[in-house]
């Protein structure tokens, strides 16, 4: 299991922030040079809601992966979780594994700014090949530094955007 936390403290409330989580296909593909492309397959695309479905394409550190998720366990205002699949290819090897993933984005006011913190996780499976594809990537470095690494970065474009144009 690798597991990652990271998490900022934005001055602005949580109605402000959420309104920003909710643009997953423009706010969300923006927060990281690593992503390669974010769809909600659902209309309406917004508001967040138990079910709603995306995709995203992502690279983490050395490995390229296409997830297909859905979000659960909405609290307007205070959380999200999500959880699906991804698929992750390690070029310029043909492999391909699955690996469950998931994470969970809270918003928790304190002392006139709120706390983002975004946890995520993946298991990869107990298979031969998921074996093989979690020594393999060991080798490549430090697979939960690289995941908090990502995290970090979307939130603190979000912290990033919010606070100026709170500012304008």
């Amino acid at each position: 299991m690798i597991e990652a936390s990271a998490a900022v403290r934005i001055n602005a409330s949580p109605a402000t922030i959420w309104s920003y989580l909710e643009g997953f296909e423009t706010l969300w593909e923006e927060s990281n040079p690593d992503h390669d492309g974010t769809w909600v397959v659902m209309d309406p695309k917004k508001p967040l809601r138990d079910g709603l479905r995306f995709y995203q394409r992502e690279f983490v550190g050395p490995i390229k992966g296409m997830i297909k998720a859905d979000l659960r366990d909405v609290v307007t205002e205070d959380r999200f979780s999500w959880i699906g699949t991804c698929t992750y290819t390690l070029p310029p090897l043909p492999l391909a594994f699955t690996v469950e993933e998931g994470g969970t984005m809270e918003l928790e006011q304190t002392d006139g700014k709120t706390r983002l913190s975004h946890r995520v996780w993946a298991r990869i499976p107990p298979t031969v090949l998921g074996k093989v594809a979690e020594k393999g990537l060991s080798l490549f470095g430090d697979l939960e530094r690289e995941a908090y690494e990502h995290t970090l970065v979307e939130l603190e474009y979000f912290k990033e955007i919010i606070e100026n144009n709170a500012k304008n």
